[in-house]
């Protein structure tokens, strides 16, 4: 899948962002994901210049968004059991990962012993576990697919995504309160190429969670349960991404 940032750190003529362009393959995409994030501070999806991918809405109260977002997933896996971090800002927590990186804490590219031994370092602070190999593919996998057009609209109506910031419990959330009426709710998930998100993609059947563990008591979630999550998430994007390309 196409990753977005890609396409707007090549435009900008910032030398930072070149560096980072040049560097993005040899990297880990937690390094990217924070590194981006600092150096661009417009939405991605407002920025996307293809009209194809992001087509205009006749409902003025639609608008561009990220379907699920990577920043509030990462925060809770990585970060969720560190009481003093929870009542920080996100930049605050940004930057305290990216000073792991400055101080090589945590290594900047892919090597996969140092990665899991490094950030299990700071999810498993307490107890001292290891982060599997899986579970580190999947968070990548995850951290490099939210760019894609697949997760990414110029419908959406709500930023009601639960504790995740999830585009299933959005669509829930537009169902309930915006497009209650049947055939208008299923043009709106059949335009907009959201069917995979529902059982047999039938907009009429329930919309599939994201993750079984639920959304509560995310802190005490195992690095299983994360794993489901990151591997279920980023295969919801990429069956979007290939509906979005192909031609109507």
């Amino acid at each position: 899948m196409k990753d977005y940032r890609m396409e707007l750190l090549k435009e900008c003529e910032e030398g930072e962002c070149q560096k980072l362009y040049m560097e993005w393959n040899s990297n880990n995409m937690l390094y990217n994901s924070l590194m981006f994030s600092k150096l661009y501070s417009r939405d991605v999806e407002k920025s996307v210049s293809d009209a194809s991918l992001m087509p205009e809405q006749s409902d003025k109260n639609m608008r561009n968004d990220i379907m699920t977002s990577w920043w509030t997933p990462t925060k809770i896996f990585l970060l969720g059991n560190k009481e003093k971090l929870r009542k920080k800002s996100r930049r605050e927590l940004e930057e305290f990962l990216l000073e792991e990186f400055r101080e090589k804490r945590i290594p900047m590219g892919k090597d996969e012993k140092q990665l899991r031994e490094s950030l299990s370092k700071i999810r498993h602070e307490k107890t001292g576990e290891i982060i599997e190999k899986d579970v580190i593919d999947a968070f990548m996998g995850f951290l490099g697919s939210v760019y894609a057009v697949g997760n990414m609209t110029s419908a959406a109506v709500t930023s009601r995504g639960g504790a995740l910031d999830n585009w299933d419990a959005k669509l829930k959330n537009i169902h309930e309160k915006y497009i209650k009426e049947e055939k208008a709710w299923v043009d709106y998930v059949k335009t907009n190429k959201f069917e995979c998100y529902f059982v047999d993609k039938d907009p009429r059947k329930e919309i599939i969670p994201l993750r079984s563990y639920g959304y509560s008591n995310l802190a005490s979630a195992t690095d299983a349960d994360w794993m489901e999550y990151f591997s279920t998430v980023t295969k919801r994007i990429e069956e979007r991404d290939k509906l979005c390309e192909k031609p109507e």
